[in-house]
């Protein structure tokens, strides 16, 4: 039988408190405009500004994550790094995304990182902040899938993905926002989850794949409550069938037949996640933290 402990032993912590916010005045019939010295054209375009902006993102060799980063970068991301394990896919990313910007080109460098190696991780994080001068945005792509019955699973396997998706998203944030505390900026962290969090996707057994993703879900609610006293929002975006490596190609040609019966606006291009990133990138994101956007095409509807 277990035995009763009694209370947990030693200090008790508390999340960090946030400041109650001043009653705002009455508004008036017709509303303040936010820098109004700005022209409609320029408040247009602050809005989803991101310029000078210090970023990482990890899992942007290729796919999701690096049209992602391309998109930040359009939008005025100065610094960037990328976190991956592929360093030769990563590099022809960097050249590609350094060849679209001929002019005023932006600082964007490789690390290659397990985003599962805490030692590796925090020292990467801390060298990247001193080199770019501190880290305003962080987007989590690095993930990992696999299809397998749940009673043939492999138990290594199944933490491996766990370890991957969800303490290996966690490490990173956790990295981030100790240097975002430091400097006491604030800033914006992204975890990708799946549609896979909140339905079951058939025919193809995904347990392992579904349930860490369904955990990023509320990794990011609990983190964005614990961090919202130092101006860090953290939300999460999921992603629906994308037109990847991963579904395209002959080998899925059967499988995107069912998925297409069962998404009513088709499969997703990757350029398809870009406005919901840089809206919770940007100042038309400031009030958001705690929340996940589905980019599913309608496939969670029925």
């Amino acid at each position: 039988m277990a035995s009763n402990a009694g209370p947990p032993q030693g200090e008790l912590k508390w999340m960090t408190p946030y400041p109650i916010a001043n009653d705002p005045p009455t508004p008036k019939p017709i509303p303040d405009v936010v820098h109004p010295t700005k022209s409609p054209a320029e408040r247009a375009s602050q809005r989803f500004s991101l310029a000078g902006k210090h970023a990482i993102v990890t899992g942007a060799a290729q796919g999701l994550g690096l049209v992602s980063a391309r998109a930040m970068l359009e939008h005025g991301v100065s610094h960037l790094a990328i976190f991956d394990v592929d360093q030769s896919q990563a590099s022809a990313a960097c050249n590609h995304l350094l060849s679209l910007h001929r002019d005023n080109k932006p600082q964007v460098l490789f690390r290659a990182l397990d985003v599962t190696d805490e030692a590796v991780v925090n020292s990467t994080v801390d060298e990247v902040a001193a080199e770019f001068g501190g880290i305003d945005l962080l987007v989590c792509f690095a993930g990992i899938t696999g299809s397998e019955l749940s009673v043939e699973y492999d138990i290594q396997r199944w933490r491996n993905i766990f370890d991957v998706n969800l303490h290996g998203s966690f490490l990173v944030a956790r990295s981030v926002a100790r240097q975002m505390i430091a400097k006491g900026t604030g800033g914006s962290i992204i975890f990708t989850a799946s549609m896979s969090g909140f339905v079951v996707n058939t025919p193809q057994p995904h347990p392992a794949y579904a349930v860490s993703k369904a955990a990023v879900h509320h990794l990011a609610r609990s983190l964005a409550g614990e961090w919202v006293g130092h101006k860090i929002r953290v939300n999460s975006i999921s992603p629906g069938i994308m037109n990847t490596r991963l579904s395209g190609g002959p080998a899925q040609a059967d499988l995107r037949k069912l998925w297409l019966e069962k998404s009513p606006m088709g499969i997703g291009d990757p350029e398809d996640l870009t406005g919901a990133v840089i809206l919770l990138c940007s100042e038309a994101g400031k009030f958001i933290t705690g929340i996940d956007i589905k980019l599913d095409g309608g496939y969670t509807i029925f």
